[in-house]
């Protein structure tokens, strides 16, 4: 069984034993969360890239759990610099563990990191991962645009995507990539403007299954 939590905007923990993957933890960043709930203890942490809204807490979380982060390489060596723990891996790249593995597939996003009020330096490539954990293969999109080459990562049994229709996909783009991943179910995130309620119902004029849902819920993959 593997658990889905949601903690806002596009952070989700996928749990399934002593596994906990935490994917884009930002957390204490967040107006709407504000601080590092207590439930979250990551034995590994994924970063698609490295806008504020997505790196978050993942330094401070690794180095207070002794979770790796795996993002791209040029990401991955600045976290190492800050003292975190870190798995490299590159677009194409698997990563295997005990419980299942971690893929690293495109994202078509930027990904830069602050250096000051103006400055922004970029740190590789963005990506989005395809997680199999407790025989369930989980896509987070991370933010991206809809490209067609998600029909590669099909089928997968949760899709989620990203849909504010300004800094990513649109709402309409999102139901297209639901259908190019062949997801059982797909999980709206990075909402900002939109309303993920609407998408839902985009996806069920489709014949296709999504869920909003709320901050802090959690459901249950069987």
């Amino acid at each position: 069984m593997v658990r889905i939590k949601y903690y806002g905007h596009a952070c989700f923990a996928l749990d399934a034993g002593d596994t906990s993957v935490l994917i884009d933890p930002w957390l204490t960043g967040n107006p709407e969360v504000g601080h590092i709930p207590d439930d979250v203890r990551p034995t590994l942490i994924l970063v698609t890239h490295n806008h504020e809204d997505h790196v978050g807490d993942a330094i401070e979380l690794s180095k207070r759990h002794g979770a790796p982060i795996v993002a791209t390489p040029h990401a991955a060596r600045h976290y190492i610099a800050e003292g975190a723990a870190a798995i490299r891996l590159h677009l194409g790249g698997r990563e295997r563990f005990e419980w299942g593995s971690v893929k690293c597939v495109p994202a078509f996003h930027d990904s830069p990191i602050g250096t000051g009020t103006t400055f922004r330096l970029l740190l590789g490539a963005p990506c989005g991962f395809v997680v199999t954990i407790g025989g369930k293969r989980v896509y987070h999109a991370g933010d991206t645009c809809l490209f067609g080459d998600m029909d590669l990562f099909a089928p997968v049994d949760v899709a989620m995507l990203p849909m504010d229709g300004k800094m990513t996909m649109e709402p309409a783009d999102a139901v297209r990539a639901a259908k190019f991943t062949q997801a059982g179910l797909v999980l709206p995130m990075h909402a900002r403007q939109e309303d993920p309620h609407a998408f839902v119902k985009l996806l069920a004029e489709e014949g296709i299954q999504g869920r909003a849902m709320a901050r802090g819920e959690t459901l249950e993959l069987t």
